[in-house]
């Protein structure tokens, strides 16, 4: 399922676009990719299978 805020953060981020905002986009966008990342990893960790000792 693709959300609407995934699609908007794959626009490319326009060459008028100061340096300094340039920075900033890119660097929330790495903080939001990284953080899916670690959501995802401890749904897998949460989701996993236990052994039970018996």
């Amino acid at each position: 399922m693709t959300l609407l805020s995934q699609d908007l953060s794959r626009e490319r981020i326009p060459a008028t676009a100061p340096d300094a905002l340039a920075v900033r986009v890119r660097a929330l966008r790495r903080a939001r990719r990284e953080a899916q990342t670690r959501a995802s990893r401890v749904r897998r960790v949460l989701l996993a299978p236990t052994s039970s000792r018996d």
